[in-house]
């Protein structure tokens, strides 16, 4: 028969709730008996009864991950941040992927709120949805931080520095002598595309160049989407612009296909720049230069923000932790698909000329 907690008691020669407090590491526990109590449990190999001690605690050790895709390299480094951090601190975590539906995400939060998770961490659509499923968490004071902000609410927020890796991806574009340049954009559900584009209007901007609406096509986050934007562009414009910054890694890689289907080389006859750092973009052909977010420090601070929330939430004599937006720097990664610099251009992001990073 398994042992209970009420056989450990009883063979330390404690109460219950002393077992209890060291299964919980109370602080209150004296050494001497937190020492005895743990020698027992590990000679008769107790393990506790981990529903018991969710129903006690209200507390059930799991966190919930909702990301747009779980397929997505980016999101996949996301989750191994958290679920890194979570196992530090005795965490588990449930992932599920919205696959950029807002009726599959608001299914998805309830759904984990019923399995009574301690607290979400949400990747949310942003623009042209009805939010009140996360504002609703807001107002219940159930615990929880976004990978991306929803307007005008004030919750936990860890993100990258979206406009300022599109900048430097535009720059690094415009140093390497390429003059006319288009930038295929996100989806415009997400606030990430719209700062995206800011970056890469004020560089432009930044060398003279005036931001004509034709420069942007809305391309989506998928690799057929960047194909069919690749053949889009070559139809619409006869040749192919000389410099192509895409939102993401993926949208890239559909690009490059369809510009190698027409005839064209990269860099040659046209320079990319992708966004995120995938896995696979120091490994194609052509390696893709790239804007490298912190994917998984994205995760690991989200983890943090939230565990640390709930352990203030358990301690009734603190005050409640306010709200906190983190905004993590991106970085350049220099590979082969935008060519050698000319003479006279410099470095951007710490990297020399002919340098590449795989």
């Amino acid at each position: 028969m398994a042992m209970t907690i009420s056989d450990i008691a009883r063979l330390a020669g404690v109460s219950r709730a002393t077992v209890s407090g060291v299964l919980n590491d109370s602080p209150f526990v004296g050494k001497k008996t937190k020492t005895r109590v743990l020698e027992i449990i590990e000679k008769h190999n107790y393990r506790p009864n981990e529903v018991a001690r969710a129903l006690t605690l209200k507390q059930t050790g799991i966190l919930g991950l909702i990301v747009k895709d779980i397929s997505n390299p980016l999101y996949s480094k996301i989750a191994f941040g958290v679920e890194e951090t979570c196992s530090e601190r005795g965490y588990s975590v449930i992932i599920a992927g919205s696959q950029h539906n807002w009726e599959i995400e608001v299914s998805k939060v309830n759904s984990l709120k019923r399995r009574r998770v301690d607290g979400l961490i949400i990747f949310p659509i942003q623009i042209g949805v009805d939010l009140g499923h996360i504002w609703e968490l807001k107002r219940e004071n159930y615990p929880f931080a976004l990978l991306a902000e929803v307007p005008g609410l004030d919750a936990d927020l860890v993100r990258a520095d979206d406009e300022d890796g599109a900048f430097k991806a535009t720059e690094h574009l415009l140093q390497r002598g390429r003059k006319c340049l288009v930038h295929i954009s996100g989806h415009n559900s997400t606030l990430a595309a719209e700062r995206r584009i800011k970056g890469f209007q004020r560089a432009l901007m930044r060398h003279n160049i005036v931001p004509k609406e034709e420069m942007t096509i809305e391309g989506g986050w998928r690799l057929e989407d960047g194909y069919k934007a690749g053949k889009k562009i070559i139809a619409q414009k006869g040749r192919c612009p000389d410099g192509v910054f895409c939102f993401n890694d993926l949208l890239a890689i559909g690009f490059i296909r369809a510009v190698v289907e027409s005839g064209m080389r990269v860099p040659e006859d046209v320079a990319v720049v992708g966004f995120d750092d995938s896995g696979v973009s120091g490994y194609l052909a052509t390696s893709l230069t790239t804007i490298a977010q912190p994917a998984k420090e994205i995760g690991r601070r989200a983890a943090e923000l939230l565990l640390n929330r709930l352990a203030n939430k358990n301690k009734k004599d603190l005050e409640p932790i306010p709200p906190q937006r983190i905004l993590l720097p991106t970085r350049l990664v220099v590979r082969e698909s935008c060519g050698s610099f000319p003479k006279g251009a410099q470095a951007v992001d710490g990297m020399s000329p002919g340098e590449f990073e795989t």
